[in-house]
């Protein structure tokens, strides 16, 4: 799977900032995967908002009934 950074770049762009410091970390946790012995990664334990219980509720509803996209075939 190819992805162009313009498009890494675009999907940055669109991070809100409380979310900024959970993506810092996720992108540096990649690009440190040679050094996987020294990866920690904090887990976020706050309770969840009612608006993100509603989008995990329609995320596993969409995994059990297989309505998922491909993320290469919407990029083409």
């Amino acid at each position: 799977m190819s992805i162009r950074k313009e498009e890494l770049y675009r999907l940055v762009d669109q991070v809100k900032e409380k979310d900024a410091k959970l993506v810092y970390d996720l992108i540096k946790v990649v690009i440190e995967k040679d050094n996987e012995d020294n990866i920690i990664v904090s887990a976020d334990n706050s309770p969840i908002t009612e608006s993100e219980r509603k989008i995990l509720k329609q995320a596993k509803s969409d995994i059990e009934n297989d309505d998922l996209l491909n993320w290469e075939e919407i990029n083409d």
